[in-house]
């Protein structure tokens, strides 16, 4: 199995990878609004702050090297292993769901589909998601009108 130790190593390396990616978009950012009257670049505040988290992921790389490896596991078995991996295969699914067909294709995927990779075998808890789901979209888009 997979140690803690190493999966936080490879996911503050992941960390300080999109922190460099995002800080290189945030390039592209153009002045507007309160930002554009204090003189400071509009990329300044988000390349700070993506700045300070690969700093604060780089000492926690650090403090993993330093210390001697432990036996701890991130999964105790290969069942959570499997439920875990599973519900990282949903969430970049429904990113892709989201990204291509829009927000309510995946209001609908994520709920069901996280439950199935959780092994949820109980009809009511889909049903009480699903209801859940779509008191989240009314309450969003009809009482506080958010446009997705």
């Amino acid at each position: 199995m997979l140690t803690q130790r190493t999966a936080n190593i490879v996911f503050c390396i992941v960390v300080v990878t999109a922190c460099a990616w995002f800080g290189w978009v945030a390039q592209g950012f153009a002045a507007s609004g309160l930002l554009a009257t204090s003189g400071l670049p509009s990329r300044f505040f988000p390349q700070l702050t993506l700045a300070l988290v690969a700093l604060c992921a780089f000492f926690v790389v650090l403090g993993y090297l330093r210390q001697p490896a432990t036996d701890n596991t991130v999964f105790a078995n290969s069942g959570e292993a499997r439920r875990g991996l599973l519900m990282l295969l949903v969430a970049v699914v429904c990113y892709g769901v989201w990204s291509f067909f829009g927000f309510l294709p995946m209001l609908l995927l994520i709920g069901p589909l996280s439950l199935l990779a959780m092994g949820v075998r109980s009809v009511m808890i889909y049903v009480v998601v699903i209801a859940l789901a779509a008191l989240i979209y009314v309450l969003f888009t009809r009482l506080l009108g958010v446009q997705f």
